[in-house]
C-alpha cells in the first residue's frame, strides 16, 4: 500500500516526460476494436480533485491492467505516456491530453477513500442551443417519457435493436434520445416491469448527435453507461419533483446552425492570409497562412524526439546503456526491430500571436532547422535521460520569442488544435506575401505591427528580391510522424552551438 503522498494532479500532466506518479480511481472501462487495428482497453480515471482523464491500454497490457486496476478502486499509477487527444469526436473527457499504459507502468494500492461517482451533469439548455461541445461525451440525468417500443433496424447487414424516447430535466427542458443494442434491451426489460411516471434515468458518457434537424442524445458505441435507478442527490431531487407533479415542460429550439467549412487551394501561392481568430473558429481547416510573432515556447512538450536514422520514425527506449561508452537500445515500430542508430530531431511547439489572438503551432525537423539554422543534434547535450525541467531550453530556441514569420499551416491528422507548419517565410518575403493578399498588418523594413501599440522586430535575412521560395522547401520526409506524441529526453542549457551559416 502506498504511503508516499507525492502525487501529480491530472491537470498538471504534460507530454514532456513519462515518469509521472498519480493517484486515481477507475470510473469506467470498455473494450474498443477500431477498424484495421488491435483491440484496446479504454478507461476513464479521476484523481482526488474530481478531474477526469482518458486512458488507453494496448491489447498486450490489457489483462495485466484489468487485474491491477479494478473498477471503483483507488490506485497509484506510475510511469506512463502522456499525449494529445486532438479535437476528435466522442472524447470521454475534456482534457487535452490522454494517458497510455505501457509495459513500464506500475500499479500499487492506495489508502485514499472516496466513493464519489465524479459526475459532470450536462446542461439541457446548453445542449439545445448548441453551445455544449458535441465532441465531448456527457453525463445526462432526466425523467423519461414518450418511450417507444423497441424497433429492429437493419444496419450494415446486421439486425440491431433501438429505442427512442425523450428526457426532461428538473425545470422541464427536454431532449430527444435514441439508444441502440444492449442499451435498448436494458430499457426494454425495465419498461415491462415498472411505472415510468416516477422514473429517473442516468446516461453517462453519451454523445450529442443530430437526427433530421433535431439534437439527439445517443450511446457512444460501447463507451456509455446506463443507470435506470440512480441514487445520487440530483436523482433524488428530480424524483421528488416528479412525485409532486411539479415538472413543467419547456419549449426548446433544438436546431442550430452549422459552421461553414472553409476550403482553400492546395498551392501555397494561391492561399491567402488568415487572422488567428478566424482559424480558431473554424471547425475544419485545410491550409492557410498566418503572419504572426512568436509569443512563447510551449513547454508542455519536449522540443525534440529521438528518431530512427534509417526510417526517421520516432523510437522508444527499451534498454539504457550498460556503461558510459554504450548507446541505449531503442525499439522502432516502423523497422520492426531494436535499433541504436538514433538521433534527436526537432518537434518544436510554439505559441504565436497576431492582433486578433493566439494559437499553437508545431514545427517538425526540417522546418525547424530552416528557422533556427541548426540541427537538433547541434543543440542536444548528449543525454538520453528524461526531461526534468521543460523550461530549460537552448538559446536559439529561446531567441525565437518576439520574432515575426509567415507560417503556412495545416491541421494535424487527428484534428488537434495544434497546427502543423508546412512552410515558413521571413524577412522581406513577408511583405511580398502580404502585398499579394488582403493585408493583415503593415510590415516595412523588417518590422511588423502585429498588435496595437506594439512593434515586434524581425531580424532580416537577405533574400533576393525575386525569391519566393519558402525557408522550409528543402526538407526531409517527416510527414510520417505521429502529429502529437510525447518526446521525453533531457536537454542541457549550457551546451549551445552557434547557428550555422548556410550558403546555397
Amino acid at each position: 500500500m502506498s504511503t508516499d503522498h507525492s502525487f501529480t494532479l491530472i491537470n498538471s500532466l504534460k507530454p514532456y516526460k513519462k515518469k509521472w506518479r498519480v493517484q486515481v480511481k477507475l470510473i469506467h472501462s470498455w473494450k474498443q476494436t477500431p477498424p484495421y487495428a488491435d483491440e484496446t482497453l479504454e478507461l476513464v480515471l479521476a484523481d482526488q480533485t474530481g478531474v477526469k482523464i482518458h486512458a488507453s491500454c494496448p491489447r498486450t497490457q490489457m489483462f495485466w491492467t484489468q487485474r491491477n486496476l479494478p473498477l471503483g478502486q483507488w490506485r497509484v499509477v506510475e510511469n506512463f505516456k502522456v499525449s494529445s487527444v486532438g479535437k476528435g469526436k466522442y472524447r470521454p473527457t475534456n482534457r487535452q491530453y490522454k494517458i497510455t499504459i505501457t509495459n513500464e507502468t506500475v500499479f500499487t494500492e492506495s489508502d485514499h477513500q472516496d466513493d464519489s461517482l465524479f459526475l459532470t451533469l450536462a446542461n439541457y439548455e446548453k445542449i439545445s442551443n448548441g453551445s455544449e461541445d458535441p465532441n465531448i461525451l456527457i453525463d445526462i440525468l432526466g425523467h423519461p417519457y414518450d418511450v417507444s417500443g423497441v424497433q429492429i433496424v437493419r444496419v450494415k447487414d446486421e439486425d440491431r435493436k433501438k429505442i427512442q424516447f425523450r428526457m426532461r430535466d428538473i425545470i422541464g427542458n427536454n431532449l430527444a434520445c435514441c439508444l441502440w443494442g444492449s442499451y435498448a434491451e436494458q430499457i426494454e426489460n425495465v419498461v415491462q416491469d415498472s411505472d415510468l411516471a416516477k422514473t429517473v434515468w442516468l446516461l453517462r458518457f453519451a454523445k450529442i448527435s443530430e437526427f433530421r434537424g433535431e439534437i439527439q442524445i445517443t450511446n457512444a458505441f460501447d463507451a456509455s453507461l446506463l443507470d435506470l435507478n440512480p441514487t445520487m442527490a440530483e436523482a433524488v431531487s428530480l424524483k421528488r419533483s416528479i412525485q409532486n407533479d411539479s415538472l413543467p415542460l419547456a419549449l426548446t429550439d433544438n436546431k442550430h446552425e452549422k459552421r461553414e467549412i472553409i476550403k482553400v487551394a492546395d498551392d501555397w501561392d494561391d492561399i491567402g492570409i488568415s487572422m488567428i481568430s478566424e482559424i480558431s473558429e473554424m471547425s475544419e481547416l485545410d491550409q492557410t497562412k498566418i503572419v504572426c510573432s512568436v509569443k512563447a515556447i510551449d513547454t508542455d512538450w519536449a522540443w525534440f524526439y529521438f528518431g530512427c536514422n534509417r526510417c526517421k520514425h520516432s523510437v522508444e527506449m527499451i534498454c539504457k546503456k550498460g556503461n558510459q561508452s554504450d548507446k541505449p537500445l531503442f525499439r522502432c515500430n516502423k523497422c520492426r526491430g531494436n535499433v541504436s542508430n538514433v538521433e534527436p530531431k526537432f518537434k518544436l511547439h510554439l505559441i504565436v500571436e497576431d492582433k486578433t489572438g493566439t494559437c499553437k503551432i508545431m514545427l517538425l525537423n526540417s522546418v525547424a532547422v530552416s528557422v533556427l539554422g541548426s540541427s537538433a543534434v547541434d543543440l542536444w547535450d548528449g543525454s538520453y535521460e528524461e526531461i526534468e525541467d521543460p523550461e530549460i531550453l537552448p538559446a536559439p530556441i529561446i531567441d525565437l520569442v518576439g520574432k515575426s514569420f509567415c507560417f503556412g499551416i495545416t491541421t494535424s491528422s487527428d484534428g488537434s488544435e495544434i497546427f502543423k507548419v508546412s512552410e515558413v517565410w521571413s524577412g522581406d518575403i513577408i511583405q511580398k506575401i502580404e502585398s499579394q493578399s488582403e493585408p493583415l498588418s503593415y510590415i516595412e523594413g523588417g518590422s511588423s505591427c502585429l498588435s496595437s501599440g506594439e512593434m515586434l522586430i524581425k531580424e532580416n535575412t537577405q533574400p533576393s528580391s525575386d525569391c519566393s521560395t519558402p525557408l522550409s522547401k528543402r526538407k526531409d520526409n517527416d510527414s510520417h510522424l505521429p502529429d502529437l506524441t510525447s518526446a521525453s529526453k533531457k536537454i542541457c542549457p549550457n551546451l549551445i552551438k552557434l547557428e550555422k551559416t548556410k550558403t546555397d
